[in-house]
This record gives structure tokens, sequence and C-alpha cells, in this order.
């Protein structure tokens, strides 16, 4: 019975320790691995083939390159079941412009940062209202701003500029985001100026435009940006450390650079390693 005991307990120390580098062992023995995403142009989206595309997906298979030969599985869902979907083990990997904060670094083990993004906004064409600034918005109450389902860290630039609540509606992608600018649900759709841009002109649809200008939130007397990056779970952390020694190399070697410009990405909107993950999390 005491053996018995030592020998299960043996078998359960072995699952834990293998579970702990499970993801890196799986990349390097060239095992697929899962991504999961909610389509956000240009950083990662089905294309017609069925194959993932996007900066996301592109820098990734730079990154995954230098530690194994890998396969990715897409798996989409809805941004605000992005981190329950990489905890109940649906998928590996999280890329879709995933914002660093503290209480998600709680949540989940980030790769150190790999863009930054800016806020836009999408508007009925001809942009009847005069949206231009966050204190547009505030100023008429009457104003509904959306945005993705989940996408928290966008809304609480909307709110830190006097954004009121009540203003603020979510809608779980952008196809109806858009769908609901043109019919009048909402006044304006929020996101990351290169997700604005990009879905503009995918939709090529006369009926929206992005509004130009439009200002920055102002938080603790700095612009507001949001940092984005890929996200694992909190056991794999042997392999986000492998991970990000390939990742330094790429974003600082100007090679990261080049995989956003097809994509509407620039220089300025690649991390070059001053910011740090690691204050990023406080």
């Amino acid at each position: 019975m005491i053996r018995s005991a030592l020998v299960g307990a043996a078998l359960l120390l072995a699952s834990l320790s293998g579970a702990s580098a499970g993801l890196l062992d799986d990349v390097k023995a060239g095992k697929t691995v899962r991504v999961g995403f909610a389509e956000q142009e240009p950083f990662i989206v089905t294309g017609p083939n069925g194959k993932l595309t996007g900066y996301e997906v592109d820098l990734l298979n730079a990154v995954l390159a230098k530690i194994g030969k890998v396969e990715l599985e897409a798996v989409p869902t809805q941004f605000g079941a992005l981190i329950p979907g990489l905890q109940a083990r649906r998928f590996d990997i999280i890329a879709s412009d995933l914002y660093i904060r503290p209480d998600r670094c709680k949540l989940v083990a980030f790769a150190e940062p790999t863009h930054f993004v800016n806020d836009g906004i999408i508007v009925a064409a001809g942009n009847p209202k005069g949206i231009h600034s966050y204190s547009d918005i505030a100023k008429d109450p009457a104003i509904k701003l959306g945005y993705l389902t989940g996408g928290g860290p966008i809304a609480d630039h909307a709110l830190a500029a006097g954004v009121s609540k009540d203003q603020l509606v979510t809608l779980p992608d952008v196809a109806s985001l858009l769908a609901a600018v043109k019919t009048k649900r909402i006044d304006a759709f929020l996101n990351t100026g290169v997700t604005v841009q990009s879905t503009i002109k995918t939709a090529n649809d006369p009926a929206v435009e992005r509004a130009i200008p439009f200002e920055q939130a102002i938080i603790d007397g700095k612009p507001a940006i949001g940092i984005g990056s890929y996200a694992f779970r909190l056991e794999d952390q042997p392999f986000v450390d492998e991970f990000n020694k390939h990742l330094a190399v790429i974003l600082t070697s100007g090679e990261a650079a080049k995989i956003g410009e097809p994509y509407g990405f620039t220089a300025a909107d690649i991390p070059d390693g001053t910011v740090k993950l690691a204050e990023l999390c406080k």
C-alpha cells in the first residue's frame, strides 16, 4: 500500500514537471500548436484559403521557426472568451491584439511587448456627430460608443477621458460593430487605429469612414496607448522564456518592422526592447 502511494506520488510529480514545459516540448517536437484568436485586422484573420494571416501570425511564425518546425491550428473565438479558452486548454496561444495589463498578468503569461497601438474610431460617412476626440463623446450623453466585448483597456481610455459607462456598448465582433454604426445603434466604433484602418480598407463601404483626426486620451499626463502581445498559460512559462529570447532578436533587428509593414505598421509601432513586460504587469 505504501509502495503504491509512493509510485502514485512519483507519477504525479513527473506529470506536473512535464506540464510545466509542455508547450516547449511540443514545439520542439514539431507538434501542432493551437492558436486562439478573435478576428481583428490587421493583427489576425482567417484568409480565403482558411489559413491565418496578419501581423501577429507572421511574427508568431517567425519566432516559432527559431524553436521548432510547427503547424498552427486556428481556433476562432470571441474576444471575451480568449483568456477563459486558454485556461481551459482549448488552445495554446492567444494571438489577438491582447493588451498587457496587471490584472491579466495574474491570469496568463504574456510574452514581451510585440506592438504599440493608438486608438481610432469608425463613424458613419461624413462623421455626422463631428467626433474627433473622447471629449466630443463625453460632452454629448446621447452619443453611443461601441467596442469589442472583452476589450476593457480601450474602454478604460474612454472612461478616463470622461465618457460615461452609459455611453458604452459592447458587441462580440467587428461585423456587429460595423453594422451597428450603419444602423445608427451606435455612433462610433472604437478600436485600435491600425485595426480601424485595416477594417475600413477591407470593408470598402462608403457608408462608413475613419474619423481623422482623433485625439488620444491623456492619463496621468501621458497619451494612453495600448501595448499588446501574445499570451500563454501560466504553467508554460518555460516556453515563454525561450520564446522571448528569439522575439527580442526579431524585434530589435528590424525584422518585425518588415513583417508589420504590409499590414500598415510603422517602425514606431514596434517595440525596441525598452518597454518591459515586468513594468507593465505592476
